[in-house]
């Protein structure tokens, strides 16, 4: 799809209709989609559209819409804060520590292959699940690569048309109870132990089960917890992983990148693990995620429905119709990007940044319903990277060359990407 997509924009401009199993209006000039997300937002909500989306992620703060979405964003916030990223910091780094000191360990040499977005999935799991339901609770958490994945394409394919009903015995319906059993097995194991466990423990599962929702007065079900940890499980792992996965590939045969970015590793940290405090200090680092999330961000789109008529850069949007702002172009416009097309950290050096539309770089959406994790992911990112440039030297496998970006619910790889670590000498 995302083809279709991007040749239909080069060849139409920057709002223009398609038919993808249903009528879109798909934007991608960043005006377009700031009014969109911003400037006439009431207009725009995610409605009938994400109704096969929530029979697999439940209702939670991700599909929640209007007062119920403000109440439990307000909940949600302060696991989210600023302030509280040192302690979730502390728990990233334990967890990257504990991987990337463990892949050594387990392969047993010095210079090993790993299937790069397998082993940063487990990664990603491991600390959403140390840093927001507690690092005791690692060991509830048993769930295949495999079960992840058809999870994600589970929500794609509920999200896109006419799905049979559940109880019809297809093959696709078959696949779906299975990974929903897997999956919410887990889930549910994870909100009975945050139960059993005192309140006031600092978590988000905590919060969230000691809280009163301000909508209806009472305690979350356990239901309604299990919404919010699905689409923690499911998707907030997710971004990191594929932020950390496609970076590999488009670090093949740049030697340029790879040196920058280890000699400001050495530089600020030497061999002690990074801290919050350091975040800010990895400035090379920051560029080279910041410019992996332009190319391949984890969502290339988003959809909305319109409640009543509008005007988008000239072109009328009717009452109903779906409207997709098209983040994957707006990153790619040559309006706010020299040579788009190029992999290019210093596309957010300070001095080129300064004065660029903010709207012409949307890696977890924007305005109000901006993904609540946008800043946890981003240091996690940062983090796990530090860690591992100060373990490893990186040599990415040519057939990277040949991985090609697939939209589902996010943008992942259509194959293994291949690399090979080799532990440099400060840690054999």
């Amino acid at each position: 799809m995302l083809n279709v997509l991007d040749d239909s924009w080069r060849k139409l401009g920057d709002v223009f209709s398609v038919d993808i199993g249903m009528h879109a209006v798909v934007v991608a000039h960043p005006d377009g989609i700031k009014r969109i997300l911003a400037g006439n937002a009431k207009n725009y909500i995610k409605g009938a559209t994400y109704d096969g989306v929530r029979r697999i992620i439940g209702n939670g703060v991700l599909a929640l819409e209007g007062d119920a979405w403000k109440s439990r964003r307000t909940l949600m916030n302060p696991a989210f804060h600023r302030s509280a990223l040192g302690h979730l910091t502390q728990a990233m780094v334990e967890t990257g520590r504990g991987a990337f000191d463990g892949l050594l360990q387990r392969h047993g040499r010095e210079t090993f292959t790993i299937d790069a977005h397998r082993e940063m999935v487990k990664l990603t799991l491991d600390v959403v699940t140390a840093a927001l339901f507690g690092k005791e609770l690692l060991g509830s958490v048993d769930i295949s690569y495999e079960s992840l994945g058809a999870a994600l394409e589970l929500v794609s394919e509920q999200g896109n048309g006419f799905v049979l009903p559940h109880w019809v015995p297809t093959a696709g319906n078959r696949k779906f109870h299975k990974t929903m059993k897997e999956v919410e097995t887990v889930i549910y194991r994870v909100i009975a132990a945050g139960r059993r466990r005192p309140p006031g423990d600092g978590t988000l599962l905590s919060m969230l089960i000691n809280s009163v929702d301000a909508e209806t007065n009472r305690p979350l079900t356990d239901h309604e917890l299990r919404d919010e940890v699905f689409t923690l499980f499911v998707a907030g792992h997710e971004t990191t992983a594929l932020t950390l996965t496609w970076l590999f590939t488009l670090l093949h045969g740049r030697d340029d990148v790879l040196s920058a970015m280890k000699e400001e590793v050495d530089r600020v940290l030497g061999t002690k693990d990074p801290a919050f405090d350091d975040y800010p200090k990895l400035t090379y680092l920051r560029q080279v995620v910041d410019e992996t999330l332009r190319l391949r961000g984890p969502v290339a789109m988003t959809a909305r429905t319109a409640v009543a008529d509008d005007e988008v850069l000239g072109v009328r949007v009717r009452a109903g119709d779906i409207v997709m702002p098209y983040f994957y172009g707006a990153h790619r416009h040559r309006d706010f990007w020299p040579e788009p097309d190029r992999f290019d950290p210093g596309h957010f050096a300070a001095d080129r940044s300064q004065g660029r539309n903010p709207w012409s770089y949307l890696p977890f959406s924007a305005g109000q319903r901006q993904c609540i994790g946008n800043t946890f992911s981003l240091v996690e990112t940062v983090v796990l990277l530090a860690q591992l440039v100060q373990r490893f030297d990186l040599d990415v496998d040519a057939s990277v060359r040949d991985v090609k970006p697939v939209a589902m619910v996010t943008v992942r790889p259509d194959k293994p990407v291949t690399v090979r670590l080799t532990a440099r000498a400060s840690w054999k």
